[in-house]
């Protein structure tokens, strides 16, 4: 009776809205130390956190390739894979259990527990009705007859009324459910990036390119498909309540024919109580569909059989092609060493929209995610310092601006996928907004340690929270052959803390990293990977 596309579209007419993209590099060295890199990148990784690390590499850089680096982040923030799993395996097969065949071993399921009492009905009507009759009973055979079908009657509402319990049950805690998620985020992101690094004092340079797509969905649990949900129990609450005390009318009637008392009057007042089960008909209720009722004529009507859902489930995504080309140069200004670097980019941007109907219409147009996109290019600078705060050159601070110059990218007005009458989703924006980080680091030879900060909240790509991360991170390094590291990433603007490890070898200058991140809290609650491999000369 419940479809399941109302859960699958849990686990993805909206007003416009604008967003901005995140700020987090998807390489596997600085996503291991906490997602640090501003003070503390390598060569070849410095086009993505701070441009002037290219004049400030370690002695014997003379060279760095990275190719490929592939990163993937999937975070559920409140939960809702929880409460999915909660619905697949818990509520919905309970629903399913109350209103579907159960099978030749236990076949009372509540529709067949309403129509055996709508049956019991009936037949005790049609038997009010033969008492009248001279049909060669005695009195005390109908009255017993009549007794008879008054206790299958009984049993009917009772057997009924344990099926309602367990229907009031499981649509309760499906309606928590759906509201609990309702709005909440499930987002992802999918990196793939590269870059040719020389360094150089006076000046170093660097080509890189990467790209990366941003998704982020939800599901909005609706008002109609709420009435609906709760309307079941309410309606067949009333139902039963119909034939409160008719039960104790027809055995007061069986003792009146018994003993031959029986009226006209009598056999009417108890035949309208009963029929009155037969056509019971439930208030009207506002659906997907309009107003329906769950009970029409003592059953369950078709619109409630076959129920109309109009909960959608929405996903933005963003895709950023770019290549850049980073120049830096070191300046000594009273004694001090600092750099500084920019790198201007061309940048593709495309934008995805797509919004889906959970009870999907056959004769409905398939939509697609592909069928929304929209590109345009923009050209976009980073800007970033760096400079060593002690004679021996090994703490760092640096500070860097990416994406200077903001644009706004309109994702599209879209057809509902599977909604029949043409509903049009509204589109909205997704901004490309600078970023401002700060990082201090420390190279101790065999060990480092560093520390991000964005200094400024960023807004969420779509549905999910901002962000402002505090990064820490250390790397342990075996004589340059072998690197062990470890790292926490704290969002400020939301409860989110993320733990990360990872590890590399790098014999003879070729480098493989690999690097795995998750919530400490809830390790379903933010998931990534990064792994890269690169050549360092």
């Amino acid at each position: 009776m419940l479809k399941r596309s109302l859960l699958a579209a849990t686990v993805s007419a909206l007003c416009a809205q604008s967003y901005a993209t995140p700020y987090m590099p998807m390489d596997a060295r600085g996503l291991a130390m906490g997602n640090t890199g501003v003070a503390s990148a390598r060569l070849a990784h410095a086009p993505a956190y701070n441009p002037s690390l290219l004049s400030q590499a370690r002695k014997g850089d003379n060279f760095a390739l990275l190719f490929p680096q592939i990163g993937v982040n999937l975070a559920d923030e409140a939960g809702l894979e929880d409460e999915a799993t909660k619905l697949d395996e818990d509520i919905i097969p309970r629903i399913d259990a109350a209103f579907e065949d159960r099978g030749a071993s236990e076949p009372v399921n509540f529709n067949k527990a309403v129509e055996n009492m709508t049956a019991a009905a009936e037949q005790l009507g049609a038997q009010i009705e033969s008492m009248d009759d001279v049909d060669g009973r005695t009195n005390s055979q109908k009255a017993a007859d009549l007794r008879a079908d008054n206790a299958t009657f009984g049993d009917s509402i009772s057997t009924a009324n344990t099926e309602l319990q367990e229907v009031n049950s499981a649509t309760d805690d499906m309606i928590d459910s759906l509201k609990s998620i309702s709005g909440n985020p499930l987002r992802a992101r999918l990196g793939l990036g590269g870059a040719v690094a020389l360094p150089g004092k006076q000046l170093a340079a660097a080509v890189s390119f990467r790209a990366d797509v941003n998704a982020s969905g939800r599901i909005l649990f609706s008002g109609n498909d709420a009435n609906l949900l709760s309307a079941y129990g309410t309606a067949a609450s009333g139902y039963l309540d119909t034939s409160n005390g008719i039960t104790d009318s027809v055995d007061e009637l069986a003792d009146k024919v018994d003993a031959g008392s029986a009226t006209a009057a009598d056999l009417s007042d108890t035949k309208a109580a009963v029929d009155e089960v037969n056509t019971y008909t439930s208030d009207p209720v506002q659906t997907a569909a309009g107003n329906i009722s769950i009970f029409e004529n003592g059953e369950i009507s078709n619109d409630a059989s076959e129920p109309v859902f109009d909960s959608q489930y929405e996903i933005v995504a963003i895709g950023i092609a770019e290549v850049g080309l980073s120049l830096s140069r070191e300046f000594q200004v009273s004694g001090k060493t600092f750099a500084v670097g920019v790198t201007p980019k061309l940048q593709q941007v495309a934008t995805y929209h797509y919004v889906g109907q959970v009870n999907e219409e056959d004769n409905a147009e398939e939509v697609e995610l592909e069928d929304s996109e929209m590109t345009e290019n923009h050209i976009n600078m980073d800007i970033g310092t760096s400079f060593y705060i002690d004679a021996a050159h090994k703490m760092r601070v640096g500070v860097v601006i990416q994406d200077l110059i903001s644009k706004d990218f309109e994702y599209a007005a879209v057809a509902v996928d599977g909604d029949a009458d043409g509903q049009i989703a509204e589109g909205g924006k997704v901004s490309i907004k600078p970023k401002l980080r700060a990082g201090i680091a420390y190279e101790g030879g065999w060990y480092n340690v560093a520390a991000d900060l964005d200094l400024t909240e960023n807004e969420a790509l779509a549905f999910e929270d901002p962000t402002q991360y505090l990064s820490v991170g250390g790397e342990m390094d075996a004589f340059g052959w072998a690197q062990v590291r470890a790292g926490l990433r704290t969002n400020l603007a939301a409860d989110s803390n993320v733990v990360s490890l990872g590890a590399g070898v790098s014999p003879f200058g070729i480098h493989f990293d690999l690097a795995a991140m998750m919530d400490i809290s809830k390790p379903e609650k933010e998931l990534g990977i990064a792994l890269e491999t690169g050549f360092y000369f």
